[in-house]
């Protein structure tokens, strides 16, 4: 009976050291920063990159037309258009054409 208790007694170590690692292992697999939500935060990221180049052409896009309206580089053809374009007048002599500018 004792030689049970003392095998008992010597193994209560080793179960804690393996509850201990199986609480870990769970943790490195599925916590908040466990490897699972690592392919997550990949799949975040590239969206997010994603959405970052399209913001910056349409930045380009946007400064271009800032600078065409700039004081010392002011593009008259340009300012003319974007104003009848905004206030949708026109000459009583003139036909004029939209065209769709998105691709």
């Amino acid at each position: 009976m004792q030689s049970a208790l003392k095998k008992i007694h010597i193994s209560w170590p080793l179960v804690f050291i393996g509850v201990l690692y199986s609480y870990l292992g769970y943790h490195t697999l599925s916590g908040h920063q466990g490897l699972l939500k690592w392919g997550e935060y990949k799949q975040k990221i590239s969206g997010y990159e994603a959405e970052i180049t399209q913001l910056r052409s349409k930045r380009k896009v946007l400064e271009g037309q800032a600078y065409q309206l700039r004081a010392d580089h002011l593009d008259v053809d340009y300012l003319d258009g974007r104003a009848r374009q905004i206030l949708n007048l026109s000459y009583a002599n003139e036909i004029v054409i939209w065209l769709d500018d998105s691709p």
